[in-house]
């Protein structure tokens, strides 16, 4: 399938960045989707912001990462922006992808379908959850209509952790001046994936017969208390605070209730069944490199 290039929608994010490159060192012929036209080396452009129709002409494949940054605080005009990122623009490309040449999509979507489950084992078969971020997710995947043989991935992420990652820089000053410690209780399972699995997780999905929800997370579970520790240990700092829920959901709302509270104890069943390798299975290791200089 290299005879054709693999489109990226989102190349300019910080996991897209790292996938278009990934690709390119692959022997992938890589195009990226950006509202304006760029510039960049190997990595050829073409406009796109979601409104008009989308130019497929050339592509193979499809990697679609776009959607609303959801680690903030929400509000209705947010969650506008949310569902018309994710589910809208997805029946858009849908709808592109039916009169196209493309046989391979890869649809973004988040460990978040699953709701909070407490310490039950989440693999792909799991069904969705009934909270709000469990409705947007199941909705997103949904929009997803195109033909039969068009073999489709729903890449359902747990947090991404990596040295320029959002989840990441989001964490590092705070844990670096000895603010850093468990929310609520730390007994919440957390989802989490460094983002060298990510980017070779994703390329791993294009390149092999894989089709459906396939869970992007390291096969180490860890409890919120536990992510805490390997933090606090690899960067030399004492956690000994406490986030409580009560403050959380007073300064972050319902995000704080779904998206840092809830547990979601999410297994990569997909990805160890079919023979991936995790580069960083164990939370400690994936720690320690994030903040190797």
């Amino acid at each position: 399938m290299k005879e054709k290039a693999v489109g990226v929608i989102g190349a300019s994010g910080q996991i897209g960045g790292h996938l278009c490159r990934a690709l390119i060192a692959g022997g992938w012929r890589v195009i990226g989707f950006s509202r304006s036209v760029r510039e960049d080396g190997d990595l050829v452009w073409r406009k796109w912001d979601g409104e008009e129709e989308i130019d497929l002409e050339g592509l193979g494949a499809v990697i679609n990462l776009s959607g609303e940054a959801i680690d903030q605080r929400w509000t209705n005009k947010r969650k506008a922006l949310f569902r018309e990122s994710r589910v809208d623009l997805t029946a858009k490309l849908s709808r592109a992808i039916v009169n196209s040449d493309v046989e391979v999509l890869l649809n973004a979507s988040a460990t978040g379908i699953y709701g909070d489950r407490g310490d039950e084992g989440l693999t792909e078969s799991a069904s969705a959850g009934e909270s709000y971020l469990a409705g947007l997710c199941r909705d997103w995947e949904n929009a997803v209509d195109v033909p039969n043989n068009v073999r489709t991935v729903f890449l359902r992420t747990g947090v991404v952790l990596g040295k320029d990652s959002r989840a990441w820089e989001k964490m590092r000053s705070i844990f670096k001046w000895g603010m850093g410690g468990k929310l609520g209780d730390g007994r919440q399972w957390m989802p989490w994936i460094h983002l060298s699995d990510e980017v070779e997780g994703i390329v791993f999905c294009l390149e092999n017969e894989i089709e459906g929800p396939v869970n992007l997370v390291a096969p180490e579970s860890v409890r919120n208390f536990e992510f805490t520790k390997a933090v606090g240990g690899a960067i030399k700092r004492f956690t000994p605070f406490t986030a409580p829920a009560f403050g959380l959901r007073l300064l972050l709302g319902d995000f704080a209730k779904e998206g840092l509270l809830a547990s979601a104890r999410v297994v990569p069943q997909v990805l160890l069944d079919a023979g991936y390798e995790f580069k960083y299975p164990k939370i400690d290791e994936a720690m320690f490199e994030i903040v190797a200089n």
